[in-house]
């Protein structure tokens, strides 16, 4: 058990699965770093809502509200990371930023979240992946009432990028 998840992401080892419990989480949460050189999907690690709750249950809302670096999660140097069942709110930016560039990211799967009320008139709200994401998967989310774009590629390297039954809607500018 750790304080904040956080903590409970800091401490993760490949193959690992931070569950989150029911609950209200104020923070911005780094994923930097982990599995760095993994090869196999099997040191895959998880960043889930428990199970066992309601879906919903586990609200993280952002601690940042300016657009520039105002994420709720952010992702880089990663490899084989997944983020299921949150439900991310509140952010000034993004709620899910995948790095690029250096600090581009390997198959990261994001799986069954909530995604509404992130960002603002200027800036994307939902998912947003730079520049040298392979294998991005973006699976079953619902993401809506986020400023700018719901999901955007900010620049043409990378890929592929796997997007399947996610519902977009209600986005200040695309889906």
């Amino acid at each position: 058990c750790y304080g904040s998840i956080q903590a409970a992401v800091t401490a993760a080892q490949p193959g690992d699965t931070v569950q989150i419990q029911a609950g209200t989480y104020v923070e911005q949460v780094g994923v930097i770093g982990k599995n760095p050189g993994a090869t196999n999907p099997a040191s895959r690690i998880v960043i889930q809502a428990d199970p066992a709750g309601p879906a919903g249950s586990v609200v993280l809302h952002g601690a940042v509200n300016q657009c520039e670096q105002g994420h709720a999660i952010r992702i880089g140097r990663s490899r084989f990371v997944t983020i299921r069942g949150l439900t991310i709110t509140g952010a000034g930016g993004a709620a899910i930023a995948l790095a690029g560039g250096r600090d581009r990211n390997l198959a990261v799967h994001i799986e069954r979240n909530r995604i509404g009320g992130n960002g603002g008139a200027g800036c994307d709200g939902g998912i947003t992946i730079a520049a040298g994401n392979v294998g991005t998967v973006i699976v079953n989310n619902l993401i809506l009432a986020n400023g700018r774009n719901g999901i955007a590629t900010v620049d043409g390297e990378g890929g592929p990028h796997t997007l399947v039954q996610n519902t977009i809607h209600g986005n200040g500018w695309n889906g």
